[in-house]
């Protein structure tokens, strides 16, 4: 027991998720300057600009709750690390899977009201502020989540599709899923092209969840004066700006997790000694997740922004109709195999 409580507040656990959370807010600033043509930050500028944040005053605005300012923050990052939690990455179960400390049966489900539950205290943060600027930007980005969590509900479906649902409850376990998929690939190589399709749209869908380049309307610095943030400082802001980026682990975690096989390199991975194979794990998962925070990052360096109804537009014209495909291929597929 004692065990567990030291790994879930050590690797990979809380302090190991939010470390995480300042890597990849360094890589993403790294990757964006040098697509740009800029030096970018050293490596420990995440990490003093919280430090700088904590250090400074938060103003309340006349007129505006002092306990909603300071509760929404607070359950804002502590949903992105229960999210994060939920990442099957470097822990065995009795079942010999990898899994995260909060994860369980059925977990795919509670993953997806976790990303509702991102969107919707954003919206709650600006909202609360009662600034005109803050509300539309969260308006903005409450109408952006829901238009794209639709299509990666769909995305997510495909790999649940290809491991199979015979067995229900695995089935629609994070740690099944990722254990599994290369070796059902294997026997099945067509459904590289649907995993490949629900991959970019998850991408995709990770770039208008995170509010990056092209889909930051609901933030637009030039337009909203940083809208939905408008009116947040100090510590409040520190803990909404680690909360995102421990969004970002949580969101890129999911996807190397449903589409790149999580921590395994192979469907015969394990080496059957503990400690090489946690290591194993947690190195593999890193390697892909950087690589997924590389892409995302170069992606929002060749495109400006969009507007919100283009946002919305693209969503339910272009992506959410790719992701049907993308699942009706996999269904094809899976027809062709069972045949």
């Amino acid at each position: 027991m004692w065990l567990e409580i030291i790994l879930m507040i050590t690797v990979p656990g809380i302090i190991f998720i939010v470390l995480m959370g300042l890597f990849i807010d360094w890589l993403d600033r790294k990757v964006y300057a040098r697509g740009q043509n800029r030096k970018g930050p050293p490596f420990l500028q995440p990490l003093y600009d919280i430090v700088k944040l904590t250090a400074k005053e938060s103003i309340i605005p006349q007129g505006v709750s002092k306990f909603w300012m300071t509760v929404l923050p607070i359950a804002f990052i502590a949903t992105a690390l229960t999210g994060a939690l939920m990442i099957p990455i470097v822990v065995l179960n009795e079942a010999g899977l990898v899994a995260g400390f909060a994860s369980f049966e059925f977990d795919v489900f509670f993953v997806l009201l976790i990303l509702l539950s991102y969107g919707m205290l954003i919206y709650f943060i600006g909202f609360v502020t009662k600034n005109p600027f803050a509300q539309t930007g969260s308006t903005r980005s409450l109408l952006q989540a829901l238009s794209f969590e639709i299509p990666l509900g769909f995305s997510m479906l495909v790999p649940i599709l290809i491991v199979g649902i015979g067995d229900s409850e695995a089935s629609f376990n994070l740690a099944y899923i990722s254990k599994n998929l290369y070796s059902v690939i294997g026997e099945q190589r067509l459904y590289i092209i649907s995993i490949v399709i629900a991959l970019v749209i998850s991408v995709i869908v990770m770039m208008a969840e995170l509010e990056e380049f092209p889909f930051d309307s609901p933030l637009s610095h030039t337009e909203l004066a940083d809208g939905w943030l408008v009116e947040y400082g100090g510590w409040r802001y520190a803990l909404i700006h680690l909360g995102e980026r421990i969004g970002a682990f949580f969101i890129g975690g999911l996807i190397v997790t449903l589409f790149l096989g999580g921590p395994y390199i192979g469907p015969a991975f394990l080496t059957g000694i503990g400690i090489v194979d946690g290591i194993l794990h947690l190195l593999f998962f890193l390697i892909k997740l950087v690589l997924v925070i590389v892409v995302m990052s170069f992606l929002r360096t060749l495109i400006s922004r969009i507007r919100i109804d283009q946002s919305v537009r693209l969503a339910w014209k272009q992506v959410l109709p790719i992701a049907i495909i993308a699942l009706m291929l996999t269904l094809g597929f899976k027809l062709i195999g069972g045949a």
